[in-house]
């Protein structure tokens, strides 16, 4: 084989592998993921669940703590006349392997009570949350948020029909539910604090 053949085969595969690539990141920007959420695939978080949940008897990482205690110095201590109702974290989630509660990495906020579509003032208060957390997603390490059926992941753009872009449950929640659609709390889940 000439110099001229290898030649024309190693630019036909790097020529391969550059459009595979484009479309495999294209792929992901479409879905919302950014190059740190394609790289916890590559490498998974190395933050460990070692601090005391406040919300439960589990445990958080550092930045899922930090996260949750700056939502209490913004919105003040959870209570039934308070912007936030209730706030939990650390959970064994059972029946979705894939969430990041069990890795003590995310927080449900509730403005409303569980189970209920929020109206009025539990509605803009969750709202209020939810932009919240989006303002401050560098600083929190937010690595995405779901509330009203809509999912907004840190460093991707609104679709054309709204906030975020619609949720769908990932084949384990009914996105039409209250809960399932995280109607009744705005979901976030943070980064591995200590590698960004």
């Amino acid at each position: 084989m000439g110099t001229t053949t290898r030649a024309a085969l190693w630019t036909s595969a790097l020529l391969a592998l550059a459009l595979l690539g484009g479309l495999l990141w294209w792929t992901a920007t479409e879905r919302g993921l950014t190059a740190p959420d394609l790289w916890e695939i590559v490498d998974p978080p190395a933050e460990a669940c070692v601090e005391q949940d406040p919300t439960t008897s589990g445990c958080l990482t550092p930045t899922a703590l930090r996260l949750h205690d700056a939502a209490v110095a913004r919105f003040g201590a959870p209570g039934p006349d308070a912007p936030i109702r209730s706030v939990t974290c650390w959970s064994e989630h059972a029946w979705n392997p894939s969430s990041d509660h069990p890795e003590g990495r995310a927080c449900d906020v509730f403005p409303a009570r569980y189970g209920e579509f929020p109206a009025g003032d539990d509605l803009a208060a969750g709202w209020a949350v939810a932009h919240w957390l989006r303002e401050n997603a560098r600083e929190l390490d937010v690595r995405y948020v779901i509330w009203q059926g809509r999912i907004w992941s840190a460093g991707s753009s609104d679709a054309g029909d709204g906030w975020g872009r619609p949720y769908t449950g990932g084949g384990v929640y009914d996105p039409e539910d209250a809960t399932g659609g995280h109607f009744d709390h705005v979901h976030v889940s943070v980064r591995d604090g200590s590698r960004w």
